[in-house]
C-alpha cells in the first residue's frame, strides 16, 4: 500500500501545479486522495489507452512491481486468481479498499466525508462485476439516472445527495446548464472536513491582526494565538519553517509550510511550490528535520470552499481518451461502446478556527511556560502552504494554499 500512497502524493503535487499555474494569488484547497480514488474507480472499468493514460497521470503504473516484501492480502488474492488483462486495476482497487477502510475506522475523532459516486445515463447497462467492485473497494455505487429525458431531475438528485453527504455545507454542486441531455456519465467528488485541534486556541487570545497579501497589500484577519509544545522544523534550502498542528488524539495533523518573510512574500511561496516533491515532503516532515519545541504560534482563522471542473485539468495532464466519445474505452463499466466521461467535478469545504473543547485542561501549559524562557515563534501572517495528513499511513488528505484568509 506504501506505493499507492506515494503515487497519490505525486499526483497531488502534479495536480496542484496545474490548478495553480495561472494564478499565484488564489487560495487553493483540494483533496487529492478523493480525486485519486474517484479516478481509480473509473480505472477499474477502463480498458486499453483509456486505462493506460489514467495509470500514467496518477502514477498507478509505478507501483505494482515495487511493493514491500510484507505479506499483502491484495497480492495474495492476485496470485490465487491468476493473471488477467484487468489484473492491475483489481490490485489497485484492492489497495484503495484497504486505505479507505483504514481512514473510515477512525472517523469518530473528526468529520471527513468523501462523497464519490458515478451517475450514468440509464440507457447504458452496467456490468454486474463492475458494480460489485465499486461497492467492495470504493464504498460507493454507480447510480442510473435519466439525463436524456429528465436532466433537471437528475441534476437535483445529484446535488441533494452531495448536500446530505457534506452535512449541508456543499450545495448546488452542479448549477443549471452544467448538465444536458447529451450527458452520459458524471463523476461526483465532494469532500467536507472539520476536526478539533489537539491543543485548542483560546478564543480570548484571538486578535485582529494584519496579514500581508503581497508586497503592497495587507488585510485584517482574525489571528489565533497560543504558546505550547509543537513539532517545528526549518527547511534550509528554501528558508521556510514547517510546523505540525495536531488534531484530536494525533491521528491527523495539519503541516504548515511558511516561507521566511521577505519584501515580496509571494515569491518565496512560488519557490516553495516549485520545489515540493513527494520525497522532499517526507524528508521535511520527518523526525530528523522536526523536533518538539516551545512555540508561540499565530495562525489565522479561515474557511476555504473550492470547486474545480477537472475535465480541462485532467486532459491537460494527459487523461484525454475517457472524455472523448470516439476514443473512450469504458467497456469494463458498460458493454456499450459509446460510454464516455462527460464531467468530473471536485468540490471541497474546510473550516479552521479555535475549535477549543474547553474541557481540555490548560494548567500544564502554564507551568511549562514558566520553566522555559526561550521559545520559537511561528507567525503565519503571510501566504503559506498546508497539508492535512493521516499520520499512520502518511496519506495526504488535503493540500492547500492560503494567500488571503
Amino acid at each position: 500500500m506504501d506505493s499507492l500512497i506515494a503515487a497519490n502524493t505525486k499526483f497531488c503535487f502534479d495536480l496542484f501545479q496545474k490548478i495553480s499555474k495561472d494564478d499565484y494569488h488564489k487560495n487553493i484547497f483540494f483533496c487529492p486522495l478523493s480525486i485519486s480514488a474517484a479516478l481509480g474507480m473509473v480505472r477499474l472499468g477502463a480498458r486499453s489507452d483509456s486505462a493506460r493514460q489514467i495509470d500514467q497521470v496518477l502514477h498507478f503504473n509505478e507501483f505494482s512491481q515495487n511493493e514491500t516484501k510484507e505479506p499483502d492480502p491484495c497480492l495474495k488474492s492476485k496470485k490465487r486468481e491468476g493473471h488477467s488483462s484487468n489484473d492491475e486495476s483489481g490490485l489497485l482497487s484492492c489497495y484503495f479498499g484497504q486505505l479507505l477502510s483504514r481512514l473510515d475506522r477512525i472517523r469518530v475523532d473528526y468529520t471527513l466525508s468523501i462523497a464519490n459516486r458515478l451517475y450514468g445515463e440509464q440507457e447504458f447497462p452496467i456490468c454486474p462485476e463492475y458494480l460489485n467492485g465499486v461497492i467492495q473497494f470504493y464504498h460507493t455505487t454507480i447510480e442510473s439516472v435519466d439525463f436524456r429525458k429528465d436532466t433537471e431531475k437528475s441534476r437535483q438528485e445529484i446535488n441533494f445527495w452531495v448536500e446530505c453527504q457534506s452535512q449541508g455545507k456543499i450545495k448546488e454542486l452542479f448549477s443549471k446548464d452544467t448538465l444536458n441531455n447529451a450527458t452520459v456519465l458524471v463523476l461526483v467528488n465532494a469532500v467536507y472536513f472539520k476536526a478539533k485541534w489537539d491543543k485548542y486556541f483560546d478564543c480570548e487570545n484571538t486578535v485582529d491582526a494584519l496579514f500581508s497579501l503581497n508586497e503592497n497589500e495587507k488585510k485584517s484577519v482574525k489571528m489565533m494565538n497560543q504558546k505550547g509544545l509543537f513539532r517545528i522544523g526549518f527547511v534550509e534550502e528554501l528558508k521556510a519553517q514547517i510546523l505540525e498542528l495536531r488534531y484530536t488524539k494525533g491521528k491527523l495533523s495539519m503541516l504548515v509550510l511558511l516561507p521566511s518573510p521577505s519584501e515580496d512574500n509571494l515569491k518565496g511561496l512560488e519557490e516553495l511550490e516549485r520545489n515540493i516533491t513527494y520525497e522532499k515532503i517526507m524528508a521535511w516532515s520527518s523526525s530528523e528535520n522536526m523536533s518538539e519545541e516551545t512555540v508561540a504560534v499565530s495562525f489565522p482563522q479561515f474557511t476555504l470552499e473550492d470547486s474545480y471542473d477537472l475535465n480541462p485539468v485532467l486532459q491537460d495532464m494527459g487523461i484525454t481518451d475517457v472524455f472523448d466519445e470516439t476514443k473512450a474505452d469504458l467497456t469494463g463499466i458498460s458493454p456499450s461502446p459509446n460510454l464516455y466521461l462527460s464531467k468530473v467535478v471536485h468540490k471541497t469545504f474546510v473550516e479552521v478556527d479555535e475549535n477549543g473543547t474547553q474541557a481540555v485542561a490548560a494548567s500544564g501549559v502554564v507551568g511549562m511556560e514558566k520553566s522555559l524562557v526561550s521559545w520559537e515563534t511561528f507567525n503565519a501572517d503571510r501566504p503559506f502552504l498546508f497539508f492535512i495528513r493521516h499520520n499512520k499511513t502518511q496519506t495526504i488528505l488535503f493540500y492547500g494554499r492560503v494567500c488571503s484568509p
